[in-house]
C-alpha cells in the first residue's frame, strides 16, 4: 500500500529527512526543531501544511518531498507538482471542457506539494484556476505545502492582482508553518557528501 501511495505521488525523486543536513547553514539549523515536529507528527488526523521559501538551491525542495514522503509512510494520499504544471493541465482542461475532472486531481490529495512557485508568473485565468484549488483544499482542512523563491510580500508578481495574491497567501499560510531558507546553496554541500561516501564505500 505505502509503495502504490509513493508511486501515486510522482515524486520524481524520493528524499527523506534523514538525508538532509540541517548542519548545512545557521538558517536551517534554525527551523531543524519546528521542521521535524511537523514531520514527525503527520498522521491522518494532522495533515502536514507548510510553505518553504527562501534562495534557490536551499533544499525548499528536498524537504517539501521529504514531508511527502513521511506521509505516504502513513497511508496518506499525497501528489507532488510544479505550480507551472499545474496551471497547464489546469488550463488545458478548461479548453476541452474538462475542468471540474482536472480540479478534482488537485483538490482531492490529503497532502499536496506545489513545487517553484513563482518561477512563472500567472495570468488572470491561471491564477484564478490556482485560487479554487488553494481555496477548496482550504475549506476542506487538507495539507497543502508549497515551495516558493519569493518573499510573500512579491506575490503579487506572481498572480495578476494584489487582491488575488492576497487571498492566496491568507489561505496557504492560515494553518501552515513558514520556514524561511535564505544561505547557501545546499547543492555543493550535497556534492561534497556524495564523494565522501563513495570514498568510504571505495
Amino acid at each position: 500500500m505505502i509503495q502504490s501511495k509513493i508511486r501515486t505521488a510522482k515524486f520524481r525523486r524520493v528524499e527523506t529527512v534523514q538525508n538532509y543536513d540541517f548542519r548545512h547553514s545557521k538558517m536551517t539549523e534554525k527551523i531543524e526543531k519546528n521542521y521535524l515536529a511537523l514531520h514527525n507528527g503527520i498522521s491522518k488526523d494532522n495533515l502536514p501544511s507548510a510553505v518553504l521559501t527562501g534562495n534557490a538551491g536551499t533544499g525548499k525542495t528536498h524537504l517539501a518531498r521529504a514531508l511527502g514522503y513521511a506521509s505516504c509512510q502513513k497511508g496518506l494520499s499525497v501528489l507532488f507538482i510544479t505550480a507551472a504544471e499545474m496551471v497547464n493541465h489546469l488550463q488545458h482542461a478548461q479548453k476541452t471542457y474538462n475542468l471540474e475532472a482536472e480540479l478534482n486531481k488537485y483538490r482531492k490529495p490529503q497532502v499536496l506539494i506545489i513545487d517553484e512557485l513563482g518561477y512563472v508568473a500567472l495570468d488572470t485565468q491561471a491564477s484564478n484556476l490556482f485560487f479554487q484549488v488553494i481555496s477548496s483544499r482550504h475549506d476542506a482542512e487538507l495539507g497543502t505545502i508549497a515551495t516558493t523563491n519569493l518573499p510573500f510580500g512579491k506575490f503579487n508578481q506572481i498572480f495578476a492582482n494584489d487582491a488575488i495574491a492576497h487571498a492566496i497567501v491568507d489561505r496557504l499560510v492560515n494553518e501552515a508553518e513558514v520556514f524561511y531558507m535564505e544561505g547557501d546553496s545546499y547543492r555543493p554541500h550535497q556534492r561534497q557528501e556524495k564523494l565522501k561516501r563513495k570514498k568510504q564505500n571505495a
